[in-house]
């Protein structure tokens, strides 16, 4: 029946039959299944299509993700088949190579999962913290800092920038903050604890700090206004360019360093076992 079709024709046919296929359940088909693209010698074949279209698509997007997957198989085939007949060099070693490398990182990679121990105490942290300051300078100012933006014409600009410029401002204030900006529908941010580079700060808040650190040191209070907006910021706590970060801001990082360090103590005790292995039992020979 395909045979007696036009190409186009015949090409839609076969993709109907790979949605049903792709869409249902999964057979293995040999090789005598329709080819549904050639490119000289080579040819795909509709058991190549199985598994390439997600359960529960639609029969429009399988047909979509079906000819997008062709089409792509064909570009790539064009390129491949004249490469074959121009390209003289043989890549036999650099494929074995390859190979060899894939599977030794398989192995090392079973072993360390088998061996790593991932548990990192907050005691180890603060230790790796303490011996490595040097590595963790900052390269930005950072802020805590709660802020808020209202509109100027608003009645409570006046009690949120009364709240704001209190010399003694605490837990309580940043309440009494969101409070009142929530109250009439304004947004803030209200996270006292949490650290954050000053440049985000500048982005809603619009100052200029030529010189971050004497900015810092002499502004803990922000309340500035446009034509439109009336912004006020309470900058709790800062640390600037090459100060030591926060450990809290380093707790994920040191973690991850000191997993990554066993790991590498487990492969480098595996190299060095495995090669003894081989030695005592005579499997390693060297000519000199």
């Amino acid at each position: 029946m395909l045979s007696r079709l036009s190409n186009s024709n015949r090409l839609t046919v076969v993709l109907l039959l790979a949605v049903v296929l792709l869409v249902g359940c999964s057979r293995a088909s040999g090789d005598d299944s329709p080819v549904v693209a050639s490119v000289y010698d080579h040819e795909l074949h509709l058991s190549d299509l199985e598994g390439l279209v997600p359960a529960g698509m639609t029969a429009e997007d399988s047909m979509l993700v079906v000819q997008n997957y062709i089409d792509q198989w064909i570009r790539q085939t064009v390129i491949l088949a004249k490469a074959e007949k121009n390209v003289s060099d043989d890549f036999s070693h650099e494929l074995q190579e390859y190979k060899n490398n894939l599977l030794a990182y398989a192995y090392e990679r079973q072993i360390v999962d088998q061996l790593i121990d991932t548990a990192v105490t907050d005691r180890q942290i603060e230790d790796y913290y303490e011996e490595h300051k040097a590595d963790f300078l900052l390269k930005n100012s950072i802020v805590k800092a709660v802020y808020v933006t209202v509109p100027v014409k608003s009645p409570v600009v006046a009690k949120i920038k009364k709240i704001v410029l209190r010399g003694n401002f605490g837990e309580s204030d940043v309440l009494e903050l969101e409070e009142t900006a929530s109250r009439y529908g304004f947004n803030g941010y209200y996270d006292a604890s949490a650290w954050m580079p000053f440049v985000t700060l500048q982005t809603v808040i619009p100052v200029t700090a030529y010189n971050e650190q004497l900015f810092l040191r002499q502004h803990r209070t922000i309340t500035l206004s446009d034509d439109s907006l009336f912004y006020a910021a309470r900058i709790l706590d800062y640390k600037v360019t090459d100060e030591m970060s926060p450990i809290e801001l380093q707790r994920d990082n040191i973690r991850a360093i000191i997993i990554n360090h066993r790991k590498i103590e487990i492969l480098s005790k595996l190299r060095s076992d495995l090669l003894k292995e081989a030695e005592e039992g005579g499997h390693v020979k060297r000519k000199h």
